[in-house]
């Protein structure tokens, strides 16, 4: 039966260092029109900002985002959120990425100041603390921004058993190898995959063989062939779009095959078309939201309509998808500092 209405968990600063101090993790549903509302924050502990949801648990996983990076487990019931095991530590800075493996079993955190990406059990009397820590060495061109590495998100490639970790500080994508957990989890310089100079990855998306990765610092989209391990072509996100040191930010990649990316420089939401034949990516739409600073972004699940989170000015943006591209806002929210939409599938 097709879902009319698309839940999403709005992960949130609570420090106010951009955007109002929030009070927690709010439930977001938007019905097939595109109408939504907003239910009651929920304290999950500070600075919840990224969240996700194991398809195969439903268990929520958060990670906060502090000088001494904390994951923690939830279980939801509609609008209750309970813990669900201990909270554990990353043993490193600034968490801002998570991901479950499949079997939502362990918790894969990208520790942004840290340099490194942690590996935490999920089970109601797992001691959640880092089990294994994979700590990066190397840097890129931009000296204020490259000096260490930065590992920005985590994200599961299933039909090769491994993670792939984005790391904005090395231009690399990191590849780590699951097959041996529990017992350990691998990481090999030489299995990692080299961008252009200078492009600083933040977040990509995997269609088949092939990854479309979102370059914070040089408002790239590249596409990098997963087989080969190799990054073969890249295009600017929006050439139109003057920079001015913000970047871009997340990715997703819908059904139709648009892919779509938060442009903090333009303060928009922006769609490339990809063809997987010719493996090439073209500009199509640009919408700006009217809030300021897109951090995430994602989907309702039938594509009618994206949402994308303004970190900045407090503020969520629904926009109208035709025909897989994004044409007008037809709806904003107030909701202070949301960082992160994670969707219940």
């Amino acid at each position: 039966m097709e879902t009319t209405t698309t839940r999403f968990w709005v992960g949130a600063s609570t420090l106010g260092e951009l955007g109002s101090p929030a009070r927690g993790i709010r439930p977001l549903d938007v019905a097939a029109d595109g109408t939504a509302a907003l239910g009651d924050p929920v304290d999950v502990g500070p600075n919840p900002m990224y969240l996700a949801v194991s398809a195969a648990t439903r268990v929520l996983g958060i990670v906060h985002e502090l000088a001494d990076g904390l994951v923690s487990t939830w279980t939801l019931d509609g609008d209750a959120v309970t813990p669900f095991g201990p909270v554990g530590a990353t043993g490193a800075g600034d968490p801002c990425n998570l991901a479950f493996d499949e079997s939502g079993s362990w918790i894969f955190a990208a520790n942004y100041s840290g340099g490194r990406l942690t590996a935490h059990p999920v089970a109601p009397d797992a001691a959640t603390d880092a089990v294994f820590t994979i700590a990066f060495e190397g840097s890129g061109p931009n000296s204020e921004r490259q000096a260490s590495p930065h590992p920005h998100q985590a994200v599961i490639d299933a039909a090769r058993d491994r993670l792939l970790v984005p790391d904005l500080g090395s231009d690399r994508i990191r590849v780590l190898g699951l097959a041996d957990l529990p017992a350990r989890l691998t990481h090999h310089d030489a299995d990692d995959i080299a961008m252009h100079a200078g492009a600083g990855p933040r977040h990509l998306v995997i269609a088949g063989d092939i990854a479309i990765v979102a370059s914070e610092l040089d408002r790239t989209a590249s596409v990098v062939d997963l087989v080969e391990g190799r990054e073969f072509a890249w295009v600017p996100v929006d050439s139109t779009v003057a920079a001015r040191g913000l970047g871009v930010s997340a990715i997703r990649l819908t059904r139709s095959g648009t892919v779509l990316v938060g442009d903090r420089d333009a303060d928009a939401l922006v769609a490339l078309r990809y063809d997987p034949d010719a493996r090439t990516l073209e500009h199509v739409a640009s919408v700006t939201t009217g809030g300021r600073h897109p951090r995430d972004l994602h989907v309702t699940h039938d594509e009618r309509f994206a949402l994308v989170a303004d970190q900045a000015s407090d503020s969520i943006a629904i926009v109208a998808i035709e025909h897989g591209v994004p044409t007008e806002v037809v709806e904003t929210l107030s909701t202070p500092a949301p960082a992160c939409l994670a969707r219940l599938e």
